[in-house]
């Protein structure tokens, strides 16, 4: 026996869903639209507790009913949404992107998509946007819960209040760990389910309590005042509604989320569920047809939403579409949902058999398989040219080790390896590499120049986000002072003969909330203590330019073209401009120029290497490799190129 079908819950799933689509096709007008997972948890929890309650009182449950029917309900549509992304993405995505995209089908059949996402997030991660399956870390959550909630609350009904007392010990546990998490890991805390299971166990305890109240002497708060069980529940709905309305209104990208601003949709959730079917909004707003078949379809529309708006964004290499394509994205997405509810789900999900079950668990199984076979396969690159192959292969992949990440270029810690320093050599200059992932992106550069010519030894200080500047704290890099204080000490030690300095950003790692005048007073101070340690040479290398489209994607989607017949060979660019190159940095390298020459340091810029009136490069010259892997930084083969150029000017000799 299933709950009472209440059409309010379909309803509240509408308003979820409607959320979820809305920020993801439109994110500056629903700024806080991602909070509809949240609901969608609290609604998880309840319905699926209520299942599982309702089969205790009875005396019947059974592990294999309950988990048959979680697969009739969610496998069928996903293996569908998998099935379609892995087809799609053989004919719109490059080797590299199709890779990662054989990973997210794998992880996502297995439901640990939460757990892949939070392992691959990091300083150089690619656009979120162009990843087909990044939703499905919410169903990992889900799926998570439902393995692990039912023992639990069969092993907690043997006692009175037992469900009650293990419910809220779990939703206060998991309340303290996101508290304590977003602050200082906010990628953790958004997907692991530990800092999730509080809004799935909110939703938990209401079914608990609305289970059997009597038995367990939890008697429901309204019986309490029965004369106005009627107005509570009209204001507790109203209140329920307010709260969705104000965190959808005020919760953006920029909050820490999930933290405490998480209550608000959780909590109006909640509102909305304990006030029951019989409110005026229950029936007005959450009841009424239109909400009830958005909410009939909600599952369906969230696993199309995000691959079909994925889609376009992809064809247009990363640049955001005009608002009348992802309107029209959207109303594909909801016809997609559509057919899958009318024509899929029915099959099995309201008609089952175990042959049926098991076809709908090998269908997912499958489809995971495969993916994990085109992941293996590095995303087929066989499908392409030698052409496109160079320009799409892992070019990100192969600068890490070249960057020395980990030892001489710290994402993380704060202490540099031994092996960041040549050994000494008698007579000959020592130089020093000083700085952030602009920095790191040099060193391939260099060490080709050192293996070919020799003539000098090298040393390496790099850390991601972390601008040459001793004394500065970042709030982005917390590891960022200390990693500078021990380049300090390395750099006392070796005293090298000239030390090159690059950043990414000098002044606005942090935000326009920083003072320009402060940063320039440290980074004086910074060059004073330099001559102080002996170092007899400052170079500076200026801002790189900055790619909206990342130069592999242009010039990939230009192979493309070519195979298609559209353009010639020799149509292919080699440079490229607005608006898909973000800055050349021309200005800001004049004014970072005048400013280090007024106080004795030399300044390299790499905008007349990279850039002339007709654009910016694309690709390094006589290799066909990309000059930056993502918007700015520098392929190996681009970090050996400008070194070329820039020998000179940067070694003195």
């Amino acid at each position: 026996m299933r709950p009472v079908y209440r059409s309010d819950i379909d309803g509240l799933r509408a308003i979820a869903v409607l959320l979820v689509v809305g920020f993801h096709a439109f994110p500056a007008a629903v700024t806080g639209g991602f909070i509809g997972v949240d609901v969608f948890f609290v609604i998880s929890g309840f319905l699926i507790t209520s299942i599982v309650c309702q089969a205790l009182d009875r005396g019947d449950f059974s592990f294999a009913t309950f988990y048959a029917r979680r697969i009739n309900r969610i496998f069928p549509a996903l293996a569908l949404v998998l099935a379609a992304c892995a087809i799609g993405g053989w004919f719109l995505l490059f080797p590299v992107d199709y890779r990662d995209a054989g990973k997210a089908i794998g992880f996502g059949a297995a439901f640990l998509a939460n757990i892949a996402l939070l392992h691959d997030s990091g300083y150089f991660d690619t656009s979120s946007e162009l990843n087909p399956l990044l939703h499905l870390w919410s169903l990992g959550v889900e799926e998570q819960f439902y393995l692990l909630w039912p023992p639990v609350i069969i092993l907690a009904w043997r006692w009175k209040n037992g469900a009650v007392v293990v419910a809220v010990a779990i939703l206060l546990a998991s309340f303290a760990t996101n508290l304590l998490l977003t602050p200082t890991q906010p990628s953790a805390a958004f997907y692991l389910p530990v800092t999730r299971f509080w809004e799935l166990m909110t939703g938990c305890l209401l079914a608990i309590v609305a289970a059997d109240p009597a038995r367990r002497g939890n008697a429901p708060l309204l019986t309490m005042f029965p004369r106005h069980a009627t107005t509570l529940r009209n204001v507790g709905a109203v209140a329920g509604i307010a709260l969705i309305a104000a965190g959808a209104a005020l919760i953006d990208r920029s909050r820490a989320f999930p933290g405490w601003w998480a209550v608000l949709p959780v909590l109006g959730a909640a509102l909305l569920i304990a006030a029951g079917p019989g409110t005026w909004t229950a029936r007005r707003l959450l009841g009424n047809r239109a909400m009830v078949y958005v909410g009939l379809i909600s599952y369906p529309l969230y696993l199309w939403h995000w691959p079909v708006l994925a889609a376009i964004r992809i064809a247009r290499l990363g640049e955001e579409p005009p608002p009348l394509m992802k309107l029209i994205a959207v109303l594909v997405a909801f016809a997609l949902a559509d057919l899958t509810y009318r024509f899929v789900e029915p099959k099995i999900r309201y008609r089952p058999t175990r042959a049926k079950t098991a076809a709908a668990f090998a269908g997912v199984a499958v489809v995971g398989l495969i993916g994990a076979g085109i992941f293996v396969a590095g995303g087929v690159p066989s499908r392409f040219s030698a052409g496109v192959q160079i320009v799409t292969r892992d070019h990100q992949a192969e600068a890490m080790p070249a960057f020395r990440l980990g030892s001489c270029f710290l994402g993380s810690g704060s202490s540099f390896a031994r092996e960041c320093e040549d050994a000494p050599a008698s007579g000959v200059p020592r130089v020093a590499l000083w700085g952030d992932s602009h920095g790191a992106h040099l060193y391939p550069g260099l060490r080709a120049v050192q293996q070919s010519e020799g003539g000098f030894t090298l040393a390496q200080y790099t850390t991601a986000g972390c601008p040459p500047i001793f004394g500065y704290v970042s709030v982005q890099t917390p590891g960022c002072a200390a990693a500078n204080a021990n380049a300090r000490e390395r750099l006392k030690a070796l005293r090298p003969d000239t030390i090159i300095l690059v950043a990414r950003q000098w002044h606005d790692y942090d935000g326009p909330d920083r003072d320009p005048a402060a940063i320039d007073t440290m980074i004086k101070a910074t060059l004073t203590e330099l001559r102080q340690i002996g170092i007899r040479r400052i170079v500076v290398v200026g801002k790189f330019p900055s790619w909206r489209t990342p130069p592999r994607r242009i010039l990939a989607q230009a192979y493309r073209s070519e195979a298609a017949g559209l353009i010639s060979a020799a149509e292919i660019p080699m440079r490229d401009g607005p608006p898909r190159l973000d800055q050349s940095e021309a200005e800001a390298n004049q004014r970072l120029r005048a400013f280090f020459a007024a106080q004795g340091a030399e300044f390299v810029s790499p905008t007349p290497v990279y850039c002339n009136d007709q654009g910016c490069l694309l690709a390094v010259p006589g290799s066909g490799t990309p000059v930056t892997f993502d918007g700015s930084h520098l392929t190996v083969a681009s970090s050996q190129f400008f070194v070329r150029q820039v020998a000179r000017d940067l070694l003195g000799r």
